[in-house]
């Protein structure tokens, strides 16, 4: 504070409350929102594929987060502190994952990343947040995750890749098939939902005809589509990643084979629609379910501004609330604390709520809460996987993804 020269350098409690107050309300006057204490932000990391095979997904996920932060602010934010996103890209890359993920918790002293999509990716990343005690969120499905799990601090709002495989089974079952070929990505997913599916289709009555593997680098099909359709089977699953699934698509096509696919949702985005052309008409996916109709949901969409099918922005969507509501939960910001706030704002028992907005009075008057989101009900187990999953079948027809039936409570 600058003094008037002749000034005594003392002044009375009068004058310095006085001009305390002035300067109070004058700054009072400069903006509307909530006025946070200096140093009292709360950084959170967003690590998602902005680029790669994710990044048909990444873009809107990024931008899920980034509305949902805004609107969990735009109330005062938990314990009444404010969130600093802090976003990189993972490149659908575990090297690149782990660097950055490493920026996120050394630099920017984040407590949770959220967003992690690729199994890889998650896989790669887990150690570094576990060594930190920084919670990773995830939109992984790879059963693998679950070893790592059980050290903590990893959550999955993805069905794991064994509901997956049942999901797949139930459909066929559905739709009488008995006879499939199977082609698959060399990936840690694969394995599994291959493995599950396997044993749920055979119990059904379903014969496997051939299963082969490729790998990530390859961009030519010829041989695999031909010996896949050889059998000639009901279907043919598909399981890997949007790069590669164009290409057996074309493969198939080029080919003059008319083979039903049935693939994951993850590996289908307006890109691939628009590349394979004719060859993706009948195209069948398997996505991962939401809650559409619910309030979380219609806010993504409304957020997105668009039609598609938003399941990993869902997600994204209930990872943020989640940890805001943990922080809330457990009084405190720190990695320790979201690990274990999580378990204590989802499932039951308690008042369901879909957003931090709601659930906040009830955690502030020592209520239970059970938040169910844009993704549907997200119920953990001890590990952090959630318990049961919901599935959507869709048919590309026209060059639009139609949908065609739903897999209701596929269980572990």
């Amino acid at each position: 504070m600058a003094f008037r020269e002749g000034e005594p350098r003392t002044m009375s409690r009068r004058r310095f409350t006085a001009l305390a107050s002035a300067s109070l309300a004058a700054s009072a006057g400069l903006a509307s929102a909530p006025a946070w204490a200096v140093g009292q932000e709360i950084p959170i990391g967003a690590l998602m594929p902005l680029t790669g095979a994710g990044g048909p997904f990444g873009q809107n996920m990024m931008k899920a987060v980034r509305s949902a932060v805004d609107q969990i602010n735009a109330t005062g934010g938990p314990l009444g502190r404010r969130i600093r996103l802090y976003q990189e890209d993972d490149q659908t890359d575990p090297d690149a994952a782990v660097r950055a993920a490493k920026k996120l918790i050394e630099v920017n002293k984040v407590s949770a990343v959220i967003g992690t999509w690729a199994s890889g990716v998650t896989l790669a990343v887990a150690p570094v947040c576990q060594a930190s005690k920084v919670v990773e969120m995830s939109t992984s499905g790879a059963t693998k995750i679950t070893t790592i799990q059980k050290q903590g601090f990893v959550f999955r709002t993805e069905p794991d890749d064994t509901l997956f495989g049942r999901a797949y089974a139930e459909f066929a079952a559905v739709r009488g098939w008995k006879r499939v070929a199977i082609l698959g990505l060399n990936v840690p997913f694969t394995v599994t939902t291959v493995s599950n599916f396997r044993q749920a289709f055979e119990a059904h009555g379903g014969k496997v005809l051939s299963y082969d593997t490729y790998n990530q680098s390859q961009t030519t099909f010829r041989s695999e589509t031909l010996k896949a359709a050889q059998g000639k089977p009901d279907f043919i699953l598909v399981s890997g990643y949007e790069p590669d699934v164009t290409g057996i698509l074309r493969s198939a096509y080029e080919n003059g084979l008319h083979a039903t696919f049935l693939v994951p949702g993850f590996s289908v985005s307006d890109t691939l629609i628009k590349n394979a052309g004719p060859a993706a008409e009948g195209l069948l996916l398997v996505q991962e379910g939401v809650a559409e109709g619910s309030p979380a949901y219609k806010e993504v969409v409304s957020a997105l501004g668009g039609s598609e099918y938003y399941s990993f922005a869902a997600q994204t969507w209930d990872q943020i609330q989640l940890v805001a509501l943990a922080i809330e939960a457990a009084k405190s910001a720190t990695g320790s604390a979201i690990n274990h706030g999580i378990h204590a704002v989802s499932g039951p028992p308690g008042t369901k709520v879909s957003s931090f907005a709601a659930g906040v009075p009830l955690l502030r008057k020592g209520k239970k809460i059970n938040y169910e989101g844009a993704s549907g009900a997200i119920d953990f187990d001890a590990n952090g996987n959630i318990t049961t999953a919901n599935f959507r079948i869709a048919e590309v027809r026209g060059g639009k993804v139609v949908p065609v039936q739903l897999v209701k409570n596929v269980h572990f």
